[in-house]
């Protein structure tokens, strides 16, 4: 699979099956990015809010809520595949 170069803005028509595209950004996520996003989805499941409940699980810690991971590579990824300037 080819590693497409970036560029900033793509159309339809420029996406090929199988293309990689690397995103230029890079985000760190902090525990109080985890539990505010964790708190405003109104998210019960204590394992992503609660740090005495994560030290009892198998992980040891609180895990990142998973849709906060899709949200922030949804966000880094829009110059590299649809910011059309």
């Amino acid at each position: 699979m080819p590693v497409k170069s970036g560029w900033e803005g793509r159309f339809f028509e420029d996406f090929e099956v199988g293309d990689i595209y690397r995103c230029r950004l890079g985000r760190t996520v902090t525990e109080v990015d985890n539990t505010w996003f964790t708190l405003l989805t109104n998210n019960t499941n204590q394992i992503h809010f609660n740090t005495e409940y994560g030290k009892q699980t198998e992980f040891g810690q609180c895990l990142v809520n998973s849709l906060l991971t899709l949200a922030i590579v949804a966000g880094l990824g829009v110059a590299d595949v649809s910011e059309n300037g």
